[in-house]
């Protein structure tokens, strides 16, 4: 899409999703560094298996993943700045074999998730270089397939400041409050377009009445429906006040 030219021409771009974390009908907003960036690994350990009654003859694959697993949980707490933020997750661990069996290889999948793009590439180093370590102690091979994918969506802070002015300023009765909600934790493609583009990635909140947080994302998603309405006039009032209208 970006290299057929989709914003050739285009000056700034706005977003919305809606959050059923957030007070119904609400605004929310963020200004600069708004949600995480996004990196996926998956890594192989090849070792040599054997029966479990003669371990000194094999090369334990498990033994080196579960090692690694525990290993990597160092990177946040050791090699990020604690005024910075970031996590890394094994998220699937794959190494179904025999009760009397040593493995002879297991393969990991993580992710990785950060506010700073500096953050994203210590975070990379350190994955890799504790998959390496992992190598030379337990005499396995470590096949690392690692992908950036997910940018760090940036808010325009002058644009963000303009948007939610025009929306304070239009007084729409169905909207309850325009506040700052801080930096969210889940990634978004938008901000492909906000890496491209100065843009703004704003939120209307969608809480149910009950006052419950029903995950985006869960088998238990459930929105207010009112929050649709508020979403069409905060964009219109945007983009109307952006064109002069």
């Amino acid at each position: 899409m970006f290299a057929d030219g989709v914003l050739r021409g285009i000056d700034n771009v706005l977003g919305l999703h809606v959050m059923s974390s957030m007070p119904n009908c609400s605004i929310g907003y963020h200004l600069n560094e708004t949600q995480t960036g996004r990196s996926n690994f998956t890594i192989t350990f090849n070792g040599k298996g054997g029966h479990a009654s003669m371990p000194q003859l094999s090369n334990d694959a498990i033994v080196a993943g579960a090692y690694f697993v525990t290993a990597v949980q160092t990177v946040v707490s050791r090699r990020i700045d604690p005024f910075d933020t970031a996590s890394v997750t094994i998220g699937s661990f794959n190494g179904a074999g025999s009760y009397n069996a040593i493995k002879q290889s297991v393969t990991l999948k993580g992710d990785v998730r950060v506010m700073k793009e500096d953050t994203r590439q210590i975070v990379r180093e350190q994955i890799e270089k504790i998959a390496h370590g992992v190598e030379a102690m337990f005499g396995v091979k470590a096949v690392i397939d690692y992908e950036d994918n997910y940018p760090v969506l940036y808010n325009d802070p002058q644009l963000t400041k303009e948007t939610v002015k025009s929306i304070q300023d239009a007084n729409l009765p169905e909207i309850k409050q325009v506040f700052d909600c801080g930096p969210q934790d889940p990634s978004e493609d938008f901000a492909y377009f906000a890496q491209d583009t100065p843009s703004c990635f704003f939120y209307v909140g969608c809480q149910t009445a009950d006052g419950h947080d029903h995950p985006h994302h869960s088998p238990d998603f459930l929105m207010s429906e009112d929050c649709l309405l508020v979403a069409g006039e905060a964009v219109g009032t945007a983009a109307l006040s952006y064109l002069g209208v």
